[in-house]
């Protein structure tokens, strides 16, 4: 069995995958802040310890992932590996400085490809929101990068003294009828606007006939606001782990 994780800058996803090439048969959350990471990981992964052969992790959060990784260290037998220091993603990166590229960000390009085919357009609706070019190669181009939904919300009531907090959640209808709707519905369709808007841009530029698949935490709320997504995914990362743990040989 594979533990795959990935570590974001809120939330860490997992996956428990058959082995190499198996199914998702689980996945669980886990905040990035938690303090407990050891304990948590114990509780989730008890009918499995024995089984998971490795752990492939991949972050953004360099002090979660030292986290992470001595958690994990401490209850699983296997090996930890982590994408960009133990194992390549397999994705040919374009970017003028390759580092600054986050490895998520490579492991989605090399998921989308590989099971969606390419060219292809990713974008992950996480923290921040990301859209990146996979072109037909198996090439990443660059991408694009804009406030999250989640981060933008907070900043407006944050700044604007009469707007409350509110939770993101699926739309009444376009036009708001009070405050916390109003800021949903600009929320929602101001951000697939968005994705949509830059989205046409690209594929114009790079790759008419490229495929969009929607990924993140917020993909299966926002995605289907999304005229331009032909796939949400919002295991992509996870099943890119897995693919590159299925091909490390």
């Amino acid at each position: 069995m594979l533990l795959a994780v990935d570590i974001g800058n809120t939330s860490i996803n997992n996956g428990i995958f058959e082995g190499g090439g198996g199914r998702l048969r689980q996945t669980f959350r886990i905040s990035a802040y938690a303090r407990d990471l050891k304990q948590q990981y114990a509780r989730k992964l008890r009918p499995y310890l024995n089984k998971i052969e490795c752990a492939m992790v991949v972050s953004v959060a360099p002090r979660a992932l030292r986290q992470v990784e001595g958690a994990l260290r401490k209850i699983l037998p296997g090996d930890i590996l982590v994408v960009g220091r133990d194992m390549d993603t397999g994705v040919k990166n374009r970017y003028k400085d390759p580092r600054q590229v986050g490895q998520d960000r490579l492991v989605n390009a090399r998921a989308a490809y590989e099971m969606y085919g390419g060219p292809c357009v990713v974008v992950d609706f996480g923290t921040a929101i990301t859209i990146d070019v996979i072109n037909r190669n198996r090439e990443y181009l660059g991408g694009v990068i804009a406030p999250g939904v989640e981060i933008s919300l907070e900043a407006l009531s944050r700044r604007a003294a009469l707007l409350p907090r509110v939770n993101i959640k699926r739309p009444a209808g376009i036009l708001g009828k009070e405050t916390r709707q109003s800021m949903i519905s600009g929320a929602v369709y101001g951000f697939s606007s968005l994705c949509d808007g830059i989205v046409k841009k690209l594929k114009k530029m790079y790759c008419r006939q490229a495929k969009v698949v929607a990924t993140g935490g917020l993909s299966r709320l926002i995605g289907p606001y999304c005229e331009t997504v032909s796939r949400i995914d919002p295991e992509l990362t996870l099943k890119g782990l897995n693919l590159i743990f299925s091909g490390r040989d």
